[in-house]
């Protein structure tokens, strides 16, 4: 039965399945007229599902839906063919996954000043669990004296005396430099039980499935000690210990035979970091044969074990230790041929999961597959309000810098138009150790669909491409990273596809950083640059970074020295010390509830833009954080971008 699984086979009978509503078979479509581009604030709406997740019985699907900026959680009982839905008003979603086939768990964001802690507004995660028998939410540490309902971590699904019990970590607001990790047991009104009090530099607990704690990673600032701590005797030992201000280890999860752990050791120089099995003594094995780019384990969410690892080379692989998860890898891939495929979650047994795929003419469509019995849902689309003629295909290439190293990066071109002589966008990603892939990207879509091509390089300093590449971006903030991009520039220009009077840069975050600075330090090359969110002087950044705890320097303040580089660095790589070489317009956004770049970034610059006589646009977001979850906001956003675009850098 699984020899008819294929990708088109699904949609062709889409119209038979329960989702069939939500579903625009658009794929198929035998129109041969052109449909309109879509406005960009089509482009900015939320996905019309995300977060789409499959309960331990593979009975049930969750998913978010968003309307007009009010959230919903949708649950459908496939055996019943039953929905129901809960109101989420305008939270922020994070994340979401099942713990039974009663509990769901919905995790949002929120932003506020909180006065037990030291610095400005911070963005804390709140988890809430949904009972889908009693239509009930909890939120646990709201019922536990000393605590507020925020949480820091430790969340796993645990099963003792035959029940799901949720953990969860938090930090008391009496500050008594404790971090408290509890178990909640949901058969009893969440009733709690404290697990560990442990020191408040606490990174990760690693239990196994029944409860029991086996390990935990402690940074003490103060002593810039990293510690590898094992639980004996119900008493814990220090097994290996670094003193390092940066580039300390990282505990990630349980080993393959449940009780050693995994354990990752970041390189140096030319060397790349490794993985390995750690043992209960603290003795390292040789490295573990993870490999690929940007590698990563991958655990059984029923054992807590390494059950394999994880490659992203622009798209993720999964390469498992278990000969049923690698063949219904195999399968899952025959199903979704010729389009980008990625298994979305999968039950407790594994042969029900859910597959995300998506492709040049298509922007991302959800399946539940049942592989034992060859039944198949068709979830929906991602966005299906985006016609499948205007979706672009977008590829990797690589060129040179100017100091011949190589650079990978992903182009989009306009749908419907020669690849010849077309004005150009850059998009340079945030980060900046981070990296773009082939996965949909909306923006990049926006920009595409009006006639430009769209060039988003994952210059020196990014992720993925091994740790000398990053270290290669240390002290290059405004030098040889910015000169990545317009030798990219350089590149689509000599091959005839972009026209080099027609260039713009956008950017979010370090993005916003390099659109700035490709007006300031590198200039010439642009018409015109849209800064959303980043930093334009370093020096008063590193300064905000820094953490006055007992007179120490913050792990943040190390990591954002190190990147920007020697002091001297500081205001030649800062764009508002080098203002008077701007001759093009700028458009800077920016909201007002970013906890990642403050706002005054924002304000400052346009503040001196505006006293040099520059032409520069300011557009300000209440209740927007740095990763845009405001859907209103977002829609705006795009439409004032695009218009400051074909203003400054016409598409014809």
């Amino acid at each position: 039965m699984t020899a008819n699984l294929n990708r088109r086979h699904l949609l062709a009978t889409a119209g038979a399945g329960v989702f069939s509503a939500i579903l625009a078979s658009k794929g198929f479509a035998q129109n041969t007229q052109l449909p309109p581009v879509p406005p960009p604030e089509q482009w900015a709406k939320s996905p019309s599902l995300d977060f789409v997740s499959l309960s331990p019985d593979g009975n049930h699907i969750a998913y978010i839906k968003e309307d007009a900026g009010t959230k919903f959680l949708y649950e459908y009982n496939i055996i019943d063919n039953k929905f129901q839905t809960f109101n989420l008003g305008k939270a922020k979603i994070a994340g979401l996954f099942w713990i039974d086939a009663i509990h769901l768990v919905v995790s949002t964001l929120a932003t506020a000043k909180e006065d037990a802690f030291s610095g400005g507004r911070s963005t804390f995660q709140i988890v809430s669990i949904y009972n889908l028998q009693t239509q009930t939410i909890t939120i646990p540490f709201s019922q536990i004296d000393g605590f507020k309902s925020f949480v820091t971590g430790g969340l796993h699904v645990i099963t003792q005396d035959g029940r799901k019990q949720l953990t969860a970590a938090s930090y008391p607001v009496n500050f008594d430099e404790s971090q408290c990790l509890y178990s909640f047991d949901l058969d009893k009104e969440l009733k709690f039980n404290l697990l560990d009090r442990a020191p408040w530099g606490t990174r990760k607990w690693v239990l196994t499935p029944q409860g029991d704690m086996l390990a935990r990673s402690v940074f003490y600032n103060k002593s810039s000690t990293w510690v590898l701590q094992y639980r004996k005797n119900n008493a814990w030992k220090d097994i290996y210990t670094v003193k390092s201000d940066l580039d300390f280890p990282s505990l990630i999860g349980l080993a393959r035979d449940g009780t050693s752990l995994i354990v990752y050791k970041p390189g140096g120089g030319d060397e790349d970091g490794r993985y390995y099995e750690v043992s209960p003594e603290g003795v390292f094995s040789s490295p573990l044969p993870i490999e690929g780019p940007d590698a990563g384990p991958v655990f059984d969410p029923k054992t807590f074990r390494m059950c394999g690892y994880r490659n992203y080379d622009g798209w993720s692989h999964y390469h498992y230790d278990d000969p049923l998860m690698q063949d219904l890898v195999k399968k899952a891939q025959v199903a979704m041929d010729g389009y980008r495929m990625s298994i979305a979650d999968y039950a407790d047994d594994p042969r029900k999961m859910i597959i995300y795929s998506e492709g040049d003419d298509d922007s991302g469509t959800y399946y539940f597959i049942d592989f034992a019995t060859g039944k198949t849902i068709t979830i929906g689309l991602a966005y299906p309000d985006i016609p499948v003629e205007w979706i672009s295909a977008k590829k990797a290439i690589k060129y040179k810098a100017s100091d011949g190293l190589e650079i990978e990066a992903y182009l989009t071109l306009p749908p419907n138009r020669e690849a010849k002589n077309l004005p150009l966008v850059v998009i340079p990603h945030g980060g900046p150790v981070a990296r773009d892939g082939l996965g949909y990207d909306p923006e990049a879509q926006a920009y595409a669909s009006r006639g430009y091509a769209v060039l988003q390089p994952n210059y020196r300093g990014s992720d993925g491409y091994g740790d000398a590449f990053i270290v290669a971006g240390y002290g290059q903030w405004g030098k040889k990273m910015q000169t990545d991009l317009s030798d990219g520039v350089r590149y689509l220009t000599g091959q005839g596809m972009a026209d080099p009077k027609r260039v713009c840069i956008v950017g979010a975050s370090y993005g916003g950083y390099a659109a700035l600075a490709g007006v300031t330090l590198d200039p010439g090359v642009y018409n015109c640059a849209v800064d959303v969110a980043g930093l334009s002087n370093l020096r008063t950044f590193l300064e905000w970074s820094r953490d006055y705890d007992s007179g120490q320097k913050s792990t943040s303040y190390n990591v954002w020295k190190r990147r920007f580089g020697d002091d001297s660095n500081l205001d030649s790589a800062s764009p508002i010390k080098n203002i008077g070489n701007v001759t093009v317009p700028i458009l800077i956004v920016h909201g007002k509830d970013d906890t990642v770049v403050p706002f005054d970034q924002s304000t400052t610059m346009v503040s001196a833009l505006k006293a040099a006589g520059k032409d520069v646009t300011f557009v300000q977001y209440d209740h927007t954080d740095h990763w845009e979850t405001n859907e209103a906001a977002r829609v705006d956003m795009y439409k004032t971008i695009v218009a400051f675009i074909e203003k400054h850098n016409p598409p014809v």
